[in-house]
């Protein structure tokens, strides 16, 4: 395929040759001649050899496992083949996401002799959680003068699914850290039935257990009356996390995607609520996306979590009338549910009565501002025009917080830094009056 700049010169030499003819300059008629030609075989040698015999190379990517962790490195083998009896030079790249960070020889120049088989690697490190695809694999050569260029695509695509790192999640590593952060003063019941928290005395009714006589009140005002000691008991609940999987949480800088500042704060929330012996669940909600898992009170729903979002990437619209329904459906009602979403496309909010919102459960909203992932710029003149947008999406991030503070247990916003400080906040709370038992 000739260049833009390939059509441009050849251009220029015709028009050189017929002005040459026209005004009768006999040697400059010879130039343009012989340049003409010498461009004209560059062309057809390059698309005759070099540029057809690129389509020969074979291409094979190795790795040893698709599956890996946020941060951690994984080496990718790249072997090209030259089946040819000619050699062949040309430059390769493998496509790869943004989210990536790359070291080696991901890109560069090759020549392949005859039947040589030639290895490169290279490294690759995710900066977000999800499922990316490597590749293709573009191959391209050019003709000595560089007015041609020819491109294969080498179509071989490998899927990396990338988990969550356990540097993010620090109540895994501090349990101390996590408890004395989140959860100091509450405490879960160490038996079922009878609490074992003293509340208070009251005189006894035939009804009472005889073993919780307070005897030492006995005959206390002289009058032969027994009294029975009321004991608290502090139930166990189950908490829901709602995430919006949406379009919207797309938003970021390759060194810091929404969706994944959401999951990590979820995944150290579950981690705390679990170590207080608390349930915990999870439901991923799209128009695209339905990932629901049932509240365990143990690891194994966090594992779950952590591999459903290695394998999935945020898409389709959220809608809080099509969560607050999968609330109601799959939620069981003494449950305490958090709810985290951008909340973003207000043009897209739909009219429909209040009671929809209504999920008849304790649920809580946090509508995250998107600020935080928006990339800086030294430019003064962009700052002031983000600032300005700010306001007004923090104008409109509040006017949905009152909104829904008339149908759900409460709505605020969030930022990204203490997000995980609110959840907790609230969780605590709810633990407090049992509002889930």
């Amino acid at each position: 395929m000739i260049r833009k700049s390939g059509f441009a010169v050849l251009s220029a030499v015709t028009y050189s040759v017929l002005e040459a003819i026209l005004f009768g300059y006999s040697y400059f008629i010879i130039f343009t001649l012989i340049l003409f030609f010498v461009m004209a075989s560059d062309i057809i040698i390059f698309n005759k050899s070099a540029g057809r015999d690129l389509f020969s190379i074979q291409v094979e990517r190795r790795m040893q496992d698709p599956n890996g962790r946020k941060y951690l490195k994984k080496e990718i083998e790249l072997f090209f083949t030259n089946p040819t009896r000619k050699v062949i030079a040309f430059h390769y790249y493998d496509t790869l996401s943004d989210v990536f960070r790359i070291d080696g020889d991901y890109d560069g120049n090759i020549s392949l002799a005859p039947g040589e088989r030639r290895r490169v690697t290279y490294q690759i490190a995710s900066v977000a959680i999800g499922k990316y695809q490597i590749g293709p694999v573009i191959l391209f050569a050019q003709d000595p003068m560089k007015l041609c260029i020819t491109r294969a695509i080498v179509e071989k695509i490998n899927e990396v699914k990338i988990g969550p790192s356990s540097a993010d999640i620090h109540t895994q590593r501090s349990e101390r850290l996590s408890n004395f952060l989140f959860t100091m003063g509450i405490h879960h019941s160490k038996k079922s039935g009878q609490g074992y928290d003293f509340y208070g005395i009251r005189q006894y009714v035939d009804s009472d257990d005889f073993r919780y006589v307070a005897w030492n009140r006995y005959d206390y005002l002289g009058m032969d009356d027994l009294y029975i000691k009321q004991m608290e008991e502090e139930k166990q609940i189950d908490t829901y996390f709602i995430i919006d999987y949406g379009d919207g949480v797309n938003q970021g800088t390759p060194e810091g995607k929404m969706y994944d500042r959401i999951v990590s704060t979820v995944l150290n929330a579950a981690y705390t609520i679990i170590k207080n012996r608390d349930g915990v669940g999870f439901q991923i909600v799209s128009s695209e996306i339905d990932e629901f898992i049932p509240a365990q009170k143990s690891e194994e729903p966090i594992k779950k979590l952590e591999k459903i979002v290695s394998e999935i990437k945020p898409s389709g619209e959220f809608r809080m009338d099509y969560a607050a329904e999968l609330i109601r459906k799959r939620v069981k009602k003494n449950a305490v549910v958090f709810i985290i979403t951008p909340y973003v496309f207000p043009e897209e909010f739909t009219i429909v009565p209040g009671k929809t919102f209504n999920t008849g459960r304790s649920t809580y909203l946090f509508v995250l501002d998107p600020y935080d992932f928006v990339k800086k710029s030294d430019d003064m003149v962009q700052n002031k025009l983000l600032q300005s947008v700010r306001m007004k999406e923090r104008r409109y991030m509040t006017a949905v917080t009152k909104f829904f503070n008339g149908f759900l247990g409460k709505a605020v916003v969030a930022r990204d830094k203490d997000l995980l400080v609110r959840v907790m906040a609230e969780y605590r709370y709810a633990r407090m009056l049992n509002l889930g038992s």
